[in-house]
This record gives C-alpha cells, sequence and structure tokens, in this order.
C-alpha cells in the first residue's frame, strides 16, 4: 500500500510538473506573438509606448514583466531583401532592423526559477528612391537654365 502512495504522489507531481511547463511554454509563445506584433510598430520615437504595451501584455498574460527588463533597438542595416536587390540598379532604400529583446521569471512548483527569454527582430523599408541615371544628369546640366 505504501508504494502505491509513493507512486500516485510521483505521477500526480510529473502530471503537475508536465502541465505547469505547458503552460510556461504556452504563455511564452503568446508573448512571442506580441513581441511580434510590435515589431511593426516600432521606431525611434514610439519605443517607450511599446516598451508599455509589452509590459501590460505581459500582466494580462500572468507575467511580472518590467520596461528595465525590454532592451528596444531600431538602427539603419545593410541588409536588403530579395526584391531590393533584384531593384538595386534603379532604386535605393533606406532600411532599418528593428529589435525587441526581453526577459523574464517563470516559476515551476512556485520555487524553481526559470529564465525565459524572447527575442525577435525585423527588417523594415523606412525609403526607397529612384537612382538618378547619368544619361538624365547630363541633359539636365546641359540645358540651359
Amino acid at each position: 500500500m505504501r508504494n502505491f502512495l509513493i507512486v500516485v504522489v510521483v505521477i500526480g507531481l510529473i502530471g503537475y510538473v508536465g502541465s505547469r511547463w505547458a503552460d510556461i511554454y504556452k504563455t511564452k509563445t503568446e508573448l512571442a506573438k506580441v513581441v511580434e506584433q510590435q515589431l511593426s510598430v516600432v521606431d525611434d520615437k514610439s519605443q517607450p509606448a511599446v516598451k508599455h504595451k509589452l509590459v501590460d501584455e505581459a500582466s494580462k498574460l500572468g507575467i511580472e514583466l518590467s520596461s528595465a527588463d525590454i532592451q528596444i533597438t531600431f538602427e539603419d542595416t545593410d541588409v536588403r531583401s530579395v526584391a531590393q536587390n533584384l531593384t538595386a540598379r534603379i532604386l535605393t532604400f533606406v532600411n532599418k532592423r528593428a529589435e525587441i529583446k526581453l526577459s523574464y521569471n517563470a516559476y515551476l512548483l512556485g520555487i524553481i526559477r526559470l529564465r525565459e527569454e524572447i527575442e525577435d527582430f525585423k527588417i523594415r523599408q523606412i525609403q526607397a528612391q529612384e537612382r538618378e541615371k547619368p544619361e538624365m544628369r547630363q541633359i539636365l546640366d546641359a540645358t540651359p537654365q
């Protein structure tokens, strides 16, 4: 009878840990979706608003997250998409790399702390300009003003 109780307790503990682990994974996945959505709106001026939105969404999911746990970068990059590379002879592009990193604590059994991290980035096209053609410049220079 004693061995049976030990087996039941162990199976119950394994079930609880597995269930809690699945909840942690589900919550992390949902927060990662929010991070991905915010990459489309982040820029130099909106970083505080994006941090506030992420903190609010995390609290809705039951995650304790502060603005200090979130790092947002929005910087120039030379990375080009395939379509931009194909049109590079006639257009010039300005691209920015938006990146959001955040980390938070998840607890298993209330005592085991797991450090969870979410990191995502997106390359955004900011500007596209037509390249100036040399023959057009010669025509413009030759035209009397």
